[in-house]
């Protein structure tokens, strides 16, 4: 299990820079425990906040961070993670299955991708297709409408 391997997991609840630009995150131990959480804005400043946020929240150097829509919303904030050096894991939307009961917000998508994280397969973690044919396909389609 991932859980047994980091010291710690940031969730990210990824938004679409039209309607809402920022990205919810919350930092959580391996238990599942929160430690903090924060908004950071949908670019390069907002990223390298993040990062640092990352670096004064987490109780070591073995971080995960699971961020939904790697490859539409996410796609720069897991760039720049990566580029730092720092594990991404893709993170599915949550269902309404597993939101049951417990509503839905940004800091409750954040917490679920965290809950998500903890209970991969440390050996499978599903990390962010390399860029390609299927972006440029998407940045055209994006042009085009």
């Amino acid at each position: 299990m991932l859980a047994e391997r980091v010291d710690a997991v940031v969730g990210v609840d990824t938004h679409r820079d039209t309607h809402d630009d920022t990205h919810d995150a919350e930092i959580a131990l391996p238990t599942g425990a929160p430690v903090a959480t924060c908004q950071v804005s949908n670019d390069s400043r907002g990223y390298a906040e993040l990062l640092a946020w990352i670096g004064d929240h987490a109780p070591g150097s073995r971080v995960a961070v699971a961020i939904e829509g790697t490859r539409s919303y996410g796609i720069g904030l897991a760039r720049a993670v990566s580029g730092a050096g720092v594990m991404v894991i893709e993170c599915e939307q949550p269902n309404r299955k597993s939101r049951r009961g417990r509503g839905k917000s940004d800091a409750i998508d954040a917490h679920l991708a965290v809950l998500t994280a903890l209970r991969l397969d440390a050996d499978q973690l599903p990390s962010p297709r390399a860029d390609g044919d299927r972006e440029a396909l998407r940045i055209l389609m994006d042009a085009g409408s």
